[in-house]
């Protein structure tokens, strides 16, 4: 027989259901592929409407053709993780449009859960799992409704009453998976990589440092409001966190625009080079980082750092290096001291940073010049530096005007209006002109404190730039030019409240309002909520896990050992669900058991009562196939029906029936018709 097609409301459920799912993914394809699995959204909608503008076969294939070609085109092939997605997504928003029955809307309700497992490809937040958890929640009433629903049922009390009870039985066996699923996430062994990384590199750009600099590449990510690194101290740091300064890439080399960092091993293999020594002036601080993907090689730390990860290397200039890219969350713990000395500047190291480009000018050594005839140190003539910055008329701002082929000169005496890059690249070529070695570190300054987490939240917007120059009674010493700006010349009305809160430059909009003051608790509450879940749920790596186990006296299983209790505990959960749903289905009302007995003798016979018949609907089916069974079958529903709802209820006639339910043993006719 033909299935019957599902009603509106199905129809309309599982559309709705597929598109929010559809939506965030959408976000991350080619705007071709996303365009037209909009434009067939746009039509399975319209079709709901009016039934009549259902596509036929013939237009379905060609759809079918040009949605692929369009994942092509856009792609140029289709594989890898978006041209595979693209397609996925667009083959199942054209299998809405050809659903004639209801089993067509299983086969895509059960597809679902590909689109789940493909939404953590992009990306494993808490707010991404937890809108897919209340779509797997609606996905799995919906189904519970399409098997149990035989026929349309008319009214707003019908479609509220069975909507009520599908999201029940759904809630229910979420609930019922939940330890299961606790059972697996601590039990199962943990792989050295993350179970979401299938060896597909990364083909989204990730905001971050670059490892260069010019005149507007900080800028870029100042705008952006990405997180770029969580760090949560031992102790607290005792510095206020505009003097947190998160050292990155250092770079030395410049023609006079862009700046680059130095070869790898340049210094390491240059003659008469050696490694530069820290020395520490006070205490150290001990502290955790949790790292966004980067693509880079490089590890973000604490200005200066002492004690670095054991896969990792420190360079010369103190950048922290590791063999692999960070292309996952990545912690890490280092040791770093605020307070430092820093000795053994090497001939090829002075000579690097102290090189000067072609695009010096006259008026540039001129300044300098006037700086070295009123000093007497080098100390003095960069104080020079910072005091020009100040006292003249310079500007902080995130515009500075078109400043030419000679950017810094422009800087320095045009423009005067700039960004930390500015500031950072004419101080440092200032310094060289000098005679001071001097070099630019691209990292971040500040950050913002948790006090729900207790750590703090660095983002992109506090990317920053500063530089180092070498004084000999000193070493390296930091010197960031920016912070010499007066703050009356900030430009403040070009987004820079929305920046972060650590430059001493930037301004942050304080929230006294009550609302204000809400938005920003819950802010900091989302914050700390997401930190938990990237930690211990996307970050519960195998270490994790062991000490997991050690706490709970299981730390002498491997891997086989857990493989083993997973199994033995799973096994006892699905004993005991399976225990519960037989006891709640076993009446407590004797007349009921009775009668459910009776159903039993039914039931080899192929005639088992169906969900949505009655007693009197059943006994007339039974009848029809067997007539035989008339006289004991009528007996008995009459007697059920006049136990049950009639309020007669004596003894003696609820014995009666139990012995004529005892008493019932019908014969099962083979297929020819015969006893046996």
């Amino acid at each position: 027989m033909p299935e019957s097609p599902p009603d509106n409301w199905q129809l309309l459920g599982v559309t709705w259901l597929l598109g929010l799912c559809l939506l965030p993914l959408l976000l991350e394809l080619d705007i071709r592929v996303s365009g037209f699995i909009l434009g067939v959204f746009a039509i399975q909608l319209a079709t709901i409407r009016w039934p009549r503008l259902r596509p036929e076969r013939g237009i379905l294939v060609l759809l079918t053709l040009l949605g692929g070609l369009n994942v092509f085109d856009a792609y140029r092939g289709i594989a890898g993780q978006s041209p595979g997605t693209a397609l996925l997504l667009t083959m199942m928003a054209l299998k809405l449009l050809e659903v004639r029955g209801r089993r067509d809307l299983r086969v895509l309700l059960l597809l679902f859960g590909f689109l789940l497992v493909v939404q953590f490809l992009f990306d494993k937040s808490a707010l991404r799992t937890a809108f897919m958890t209340l779509l797997l929640f609606c996905n799995l009433a919906l189904l519970f409704d399409l098997n149990h629903i035989s026929k349309p049922l008319a009214g707003r009390l019908a479609l509220w009453m069975r909507t009520k009870r599908a999201l029940r039985v759904a809630g229910v066996i979420l609930l019922q998976a939940l330890p299961l699923a606790l059972v697996l996430f601590v039990f199962f062994p943990r792989l050295n990589a993350p179970l979401w990384d299938l060896g597909i590199k990364n083909e989204f750009a990730i905001s971050g440092l670059q490892d260069w600099l010019e005149p507007g590449s900080v800028r870029d990510l100042v705008v952006s409001g990405e997180n770029a690194l969580r760090v949560r101290f031992d102790q607290p740091p005792g510095i206020p966190a505009e003097q947190l300064y998160w050292r990155g890439i250092v770079v030395w080399h410049t023609n006079g625009v862009r700046w680059i960092p130095a070869r790898p091993g340049e210094f390491a293999n240059a003659q008469g080079s050696r490694p530069t020594q820290v020395q520490p002036i006070g205490e150290t601080l001990d502290y955790v980082v949790a790292l966004e993907p980067t693509e880079q090689h490089w590890l973000i730390s604490l200005d200066l750092p002492t004690r670095i990860p054991n896969d990792a290397r420190m360079t010369n200039d103190f950048q922290v290096i590791t063999a692999k890219p960070v292309d996952d969350l990545r912690f890490y713990r280092m040791t770093s001291a605020p307070n430092y000395r820093t000795q053994g500047l090497s001939l090829s190291e002075e000579t690097a940073a102290t090189a000067l480009p072609d695009n010096i000018t006259p008026r540039m050594r001129e300044l300098v010049q006037r700086w070295q005839s009123a000093s007497v140190t080098p100390a003095q003539t960069v104080q020079q530096a910072l005091d020009h910055f100040n006292q003249d008329e310079f500007y902080y701002t995130l515009v500075p005007p078109e400043l030419g082929a000679n950017p810094m000169d422009a800087f320095l005496f045009d423009a005067k209006s700039g960004f930390c890059e500015h500031y950072a690249g004419s101080f440092a070529l200032l310094m060289r002109i000098a005679g001071i070695p001097a070099r630019i570190v691209l990292g971040y300054l500040g950050g913002e404190f948790n006090p729900i987490t207790g750590h703090y939240l660095i983002r992109q917007s506090d990317a920053h730039a500063w530089n180092e120059v070498w004084l000999d009674e000193r070493g390296w010493v930091r010197v960031d030019p920016t912070a010499s700006v007066d703050p009356s010349r900030v430009d403040t009305n070009t987004g820079l409240q929305g920046m972060g809160a650590g430059a001493p430059v930037r301004f942050r909009i304080d929230q006294q309002d009550m609302l204000g003051n809400l938005l920003y608790q819950a802010h900091l509450l989302a914050d700390a909520l997401n930190t938990g879940w990237r930690q211990w749920v996307v970050g519960f790596s195998r270490n994790k896990q062991q000490r997991l186990l050690d706490a709970l006296g299981l730390g002498a299983l491997r891997d086989y050992g857990l493989a083993l209790i997973m199994l033995i505990a799973g096994a006892a959960i699905m004993l005991l669900l399976s225990l519960n749903l037989a006891r709640q289905r076993r009446p407590d009302d004797p007349i009921q058991r009775a009668y459910h007995h009776f159903l039993d003798k039914l039931r080899p016979l192929g005639l088992a009562r169906r969900v949505n018949e009655g007693p009197l609907e059943h006994r007339d089916r039974v009848i029809s196939r067997r007539p035989d069974l008339r006289t004991p079958v009528d007996a008995i529903v009459g007697l059920y029906l006049s136990l049950r709802y009639s309020g007669n209820s004596a003894a003696t006639d609820r014995d009666h029936f139990q012995q004529r339910v005892r008493a019932f043993r019908p014969a099962v006719r083979s297929f020819m018709g015969r006893r046996r």
